[in-house]
Formats: structure tokens, C-alpha cells, sequence
């Protein structure tokens, strides 16, 4: 396959859009070879593939090449694999593709925030910032791979911030990606570190020139912007749409994770190690992004950095930073630790079992299928029901199930998942709507199971496979893969 169905776009950049995006999420959902994105072409696959660039919409450079995607390949892919056009369709002319060799994405993460618990790992904060639930909340803003870059990372693990002046204790709280699980995509890399009352107020003081003017998120060709690092500054400008798998910083080329809709910018330097994290800010001393990763500029259009945006990244966590003219002030007198923001429910405490039982069922949905889509979540639905009819290791109730220690990742102490969960109830989306339909129909009885009695599932990513999974037949639905007869 060679291109993609014909439609008509908007314009002949959306059409150029469109394939990027398109390649993207070929790599995001292949991770297994699998056909995924079926519109995709087969050689977009994350074996022969390690990321694709697309010039910024606006570049002064050769109209032409608005029509050209970099394509970065892994060593031993052959250039032959990939066509050099990419046919879209009758209204457009092809989007020529050029294939180049290319190092991966290598995360650069010392201090400014540094973990003091195994994983050890340091960068530097992007900012400070507040929950928007709870304005009494802080946290120091930063990449997720520098506060969990692999699985042994945990909620509430101690991390320091060292300001001008001093040191501030702080812990982990919520991350994406989750590092260490097979290469899990993202269209975010960031993390919060939580602090207390008395700290936050002292680090705001202490760093008053790491406080932007403002927020911007607006992304324009050779736009100037300048990373903040702890030694000065690093002038440079934005240049094209990135995306691809990212390295740790660990001496391997081995991926740990893919980061979906990035920003690729140029310095006269390269960026270097402690800069994850690091805030990128425009002429105007308004936060725009932080910085990721390097990237090799040949796989680029030149850009040898990469920055992830800051608007999305607030949106996600709920939080907003502080600005210099921001009204928000921050008591001097520190508070008690506040309990996690969803704590567990205790077993047979429920206030409502009625509705607490669909809205458990559906956070559950939300969290561990809603990428995919309404059969993914039927399924998942199918597997808790089926574990609750059975009374599977000794649950009688849905939320028992959902809440069995270890049994459904998204409620695990320290998933990334938490977080989000903890605001669905407030701000649902789409996907949590359909959620939300799928669990009463599920707990009415009227659901039909898609999985014949599966009470376990794994996603198709995972590597290795669990044991209880070696050796047995699976049903693939969606991403996940369902077990019959597991004890």
C-alpha cells in the first residue's frame, strides 16, 4: 500500500497535516507489527521507522517543500522500503518522502530536580504551578521521563528542587508517560512534584526569574525562543511537527517511549544533558514549551531539539502556572500534607453502591481502554463483570473488582492514571461518556460478552508477556488481548 483513500481536505496543507498525523499514530498503534492503522502504508511500522518531521505551516523556505516529510529510518531498514512519493489522493500532488539515517530522540536529564530514590535521574523545572480544584495545591512542573524513567518510579517518592538559594523537599505525584512498560505512546512528556505551603512560597521567591511573564501557545515557523537552563540561556527557533520514539539517556538506542505531536527547534548549540525539562520561552518571556529531547538535525529539517507544548501538558494535570503579574499569592504558613486526590475506597464502605458502581465501572473503562473506543471498553467492561459473577479472588461487588490490588493498573498507587481519574467526574469528555453508557448497560445485564468469559486481558505491547498468559490462546480486541480459563 502505497497512499491513502481519496477525500477532500480543507487545503493542501491539511492534506500534508493529514499524512503526518497519519504516519504518527502508524507508529503509535503498530508496536507489535500489527495493521493497527489500516490506512496507513506498511512500511510506517516502529521496527523500520524511528520518527517523521514536517516543516511548520508558513516556512519561507521553497513552497515545494511544504510537499516533503522526513522520514527517519532505524539502522538495517533499507531506503528502498519507502516510496519517494506518498499519494493522497486526486486533488493534491503527492507528498514527496525523504528517508535519512538518523540517531533517535536521546532525553537529556541534572540538576534543579532530582530524584533521591531509585530510578536516580536529574533535569531541570519548567515552572510553578497550582491545581485548578484546589488552589492550596503546588507543584513544580517538569519532564516525566526525569521524575519516573522506569517502572520502579512511585507515587509519593521524594524528589528535591534546588532553587538559588537553597533546597526544597518535594514528592512525586502524577507522570506520562510510564516509562518501562514496552514503548507507550504520548502526546505528553511531563510530571508534578508536590510541595508544601512554606516551600512553594520560598521557591517562588527564590527563583523570581524563572517565573514567566505569561502562557502562550502559539506556533509559527522560525518563531525566536530561548531554554532557560541553569547556567543562562540558549537562543533559538521553532521549526517543524516531530514526532518519534525517545531514548533515556542511558547509553542504549533501545526506545522508551513515543512522543505523539512535538515541536522540533534549532539551536546554534546542542542542548546537553540536565536540560530536560528546561523552559522555553519566547522574545516575549511567555512560556510556550519545555524542553524533551535532542534530535539529530538530519532526521529534521535541521531542528535539533525538542520541545513539548505547554498548553496541552496544563490542560492535562489541571494545573496553571504562576506568572509575574499573576494575582494568586501563596500563604506563608505551611499546611497539612493533603491526602491523594483519589484515595481508595474501602471494601464495603460505598456511600451509594448504586451509582458508585457505574461510576467506578466507568472511570475504570475511561482509564484502561478509552483509545479504544467503544468495543475496546465493552470488552474491559466484560472482564470486570465476568470477575464479579464469579467472585473472582474473592470480590462480590464491581467496585471490589475494579479496586482488587493489582488487577487493574489504573487504580495501582503511582499510575499516571490516577490523576485523571480523580477529575473525569468534573470535566468528562467524549470518551468517558461513552464510559459511562457502557458500565449501566454493563451492570443492567444487558451487555453482550464479546470476550466468552475472559476474566483476564493484557495490552498487545506488553514485553514480555505475564506468565499466567504464556502458552495460551488469546482474543484480540482492540490493542488488548482476552484469556479464557486463566485461574
Amino acid at each position: 500500500m502505497t497512499g491513502f483513500p481519496s477525500f477532500a481536505p480543507q487545503s493542501p496543507h491539511a492534506q500534508l497535516r493529514f499524512a503526518f498525523h497519519m504516519l504518527g499514530s502508524a507508529l503509535r498503534l503498530r508496536p507489535g507489527g500489527g495493521s493497527t492503522a489500516a490506512q496507513a502504508p506498511d512500511w510506517a511500522d516502529p521496527y523500520a521507522v524511528d520518527a517523521i518531521a514536517m516543516r511548520l505551516a508558513g516556512a519561507r523556505e521553497d513552497p515545494q517543500m511544504h510537499w516533503e516529510l522526513v522520514i527517519a529510518l532505524r539502522d538495517g531498514i533499507p531506503g528502498r522500503a519507502v516510496p519517494r512519493l506518498l499519494h493522497l489522493g486526486t486533488r493534491y500532488p503527492p507528498v514527496r518522502l525523504r528517508c535519512v539515517r538518523a540517531e533517535p530522540a536521546r532525553a537529556q536529564a541534572v540538576p534543579k530536580v532530582e530524584r533521591t530514590s531509585v530510578p536516580l535521574e536529574s533535569g531541570t523545572a519548567t515552572c510553578l504551578v497550582r491545581d485548578r480544584l484546589n488552589p492550596d495545591r503546588h507543584y513544580v512542573l517538569t519532564c516525566g521521563h526525569v521524575l519516573a524513567s522506569t517502572r520502579g518510579a512511585r507515587w509519593d517518592d521524594p524528589v528535591t528542587i534546588i532553587g538559588d538559594a537553597q533546597r526544597y523537599d518535594g514528592r512525586l505525584r502524577e507522570w506520562q508517560p510510564s516509562v518501562g512498560t514496552g514503548v507507550p505512546p504520548s502526546t505528553i512528556d511531563a510530571g508534578l512534584v508536590e510541595l508544601d505551603t512554606a516551600a512553594a512560597t520560598a521557591l517562588r521567591g527564590d527563583a523570581a526569574g524563572w517565573t514567566p511573564q505569561r502562557v502562550n501557545d502559539e506556533i509559527w515557523p522560525d518563531r525566536p525562543v530561548r531554554l532557560l537552563r541553569h547556567d543562562g540561556e540558549l537562543a533559538g527557533s521553532l521549526k517543524v511537527h516531530w514526532s518519534g520514539k525517545v531514548c533515556m539517556p542511558d547509553g542504549d538506542d533501545f526506545p522508551d517511549y513515543f512522543l505523539q505531536d512535538a515541536i522540533g527547534y534549532m539551536t546554534p548549540e546542542a542542548t546537553r544533558a540536565g536540560d530536560s525539562g528546561g523552559p522555553v520561552w519566547t522574545s516575549e518571556d511567555a512560556l510556550i514549551g519545555m524542553h524533551v529531547a535532542a534530535i539529530a538535525p538530519e532526521g529534521a529539517f535541521g531542528a535539533n531539539a525538542v520541545l513539548g507544548r505547554i498548553a496541552p501538558v496544563l490542560d492535562w494535570f489541571c494545573v496553571k502556572p504562576f506568572t509575574r503579574d499573576d494575582p494568586a499569592t501563596l500563604g506563608g504558613l505551611p499546611r497539612p500534607a493533603p491526602s491523594p486526590r483519589l484515595p481508595q475506597a474501602p471494601k464495603g464502605q460505598l456511600l451509594d453502591p448504586a451509582r458508585n458502581e457505574v461510576v467506578m465501572l466507568a472511570k475504570t473503562l475511561w482509564a484502561e481502554a478509552r483509545g479504544e473506543g467503544r468495543a475496546g471498553m465493552e470488552a474491559v467492561a466484560c472482564v470486570v463483570m465476568n470477575r464479579c459473577n464469579t467472585h473472582y479472588r474473592g470480590c462480590d461487588n464491581v467496585a471490589e473488582v475494579c479496586l482488587d490490588p493489582w488487577q487493574f493498573s489504573c487504580w495501582n498507587p503511582g499510575d499516571p492514571n490516577r490523576r485523571s481519574l480523580d477529575r473525569i467526574d468534573s470535566q468528562p469528555d467524549a470518551s468517558y461518556q461513552v464510559a459511562f453508557q457502557v458500565a449501566q448497560q454493563a451492570i443492567a445485564g444487558s451487555l453482550a460478552d464479546a470476550t466468552q468469559g475472559a476474566r483476564h486481558y493484557h495490552a498487545v505491547t506488553m514485553r514480555p508477556f505475564p506468565g499466567w498468559a504464556r502458552g495460551r490462546t488469546a482474543r484480540q480486541i482492540g490493542n488488548h488481548l482476552f484469556y479464557v480459563g486463566v485461574a
